[in-house]
């Protein structure tokens, strides 16, 4: 299996190898230790970047279970938009997980009160939602994840266990909180791609196009488009059968400490 640990051993035994064959063979085998740097730091950047490649740590991505259980996930909330997601998952029954950024509960306290309150689940999101957060050092990184966890404890009394890293991106320190804080990282299977200029339609076929059972959508309820989209894609899973389930449901892990 692809993983920093396998890589990282494998490169030093390489790299051994690659020394004494400069012993062996002089100079021209600089290409062979060229060669070999190149694909360690291939395989790092393609662990930083994929998500599904556990690279780093393990993800739940999609579950496994029979059925046709799957899981909406939103990202990047609260924000004034939640609302309108809020009364579509109501109208329906359905529960969801919300990753909520802590620089944004302040000011939408009622919101995540409200979210809770009707049976979702509420995810870790990082602090700022920095586009390097994937990036920082071990104590900064930290900082970021528990800052969100003590703003939720402070307003509603829940340790959250649950994460999910801004933008899909991991790194060994990353790795290093996430087993010091003892969280579950959640991923996805089907990214919607709401955040870009493509139009509710190509993300509503974009979806619906992707999903099988034990699926785990990727949302972002800071959007307008998000509204539009779940008011379509909601009633087509429902009539194949889809059942929607939180996080917690769909992995049988817990979202809170007990």
């Amino acid at each position: 299996m692809l993983t920093y640990k396998n890589i990282r051993l494998a490169h030093a035994l390489l790299s051994t190898a690659a020394i004494i064959g400069l012993f062996v063979y002089g100079e021209e085998f600089w290409y062979v230790i060229g060669t070999l740097l190149l694909l360690y730091f291939s395989c790092i950047v393609y662990g930083v970047f994929t998500i599904r490649a556990n690279f780093f740590l393990t993800f739940h991505n999609e579950s496994n279970a029979t059925g046709k259980d799957i899981a909406l996930t939103f990202d990047d909330g609260p924000s004034e938009q939640t609302n309108k997601v809020l009364d579509i998952l109501q109208q329906y029954n359905i529960k969801a997980t919300f990753f909520l950024i802590g620089k944004r509960i302040k000011g939408n306290e009622e919101v995540v009160q409200r979210l809770l309150a009707e049976g979702h689940q509420v995810g870790n999101h990082t602090y700022h939602h920095s586009n390097a957060t994937g990036f920082y050092p071990f104590p900064k990184l930290k900082e970021e994840l528990e800052s969100t966890n003590a703003e939720i404890e402070q307003l509603t009394g829940l340790k959250m266990k649950l994460f999910r890293p801004p933008f899909g991106v991991t790194s060994p320190n990353m790795a290093k909180v996430i087993t010091q804080l003892k969280m579950d990282v959640i991923g996805w299977s089907v990214r919607s791609l709401d955040t870009t200029a493509q139009s509710a339609e190509k993300i509503i076929q974009r979806i619906l196009k992707q999903v099988k059972p034990g699926a785990v959508i990727l949302l972002h309820d800071d959007r307008e488009k998000c509204a539009t989209v779940l008011e379509t894609i909601i009633p087509c899973l429902l009539e194949q059968q889809y059942r929607f389930a939180t996080v917690g449901e769909l992995f049988k892990i817990e979202a809170y400490e007990n």
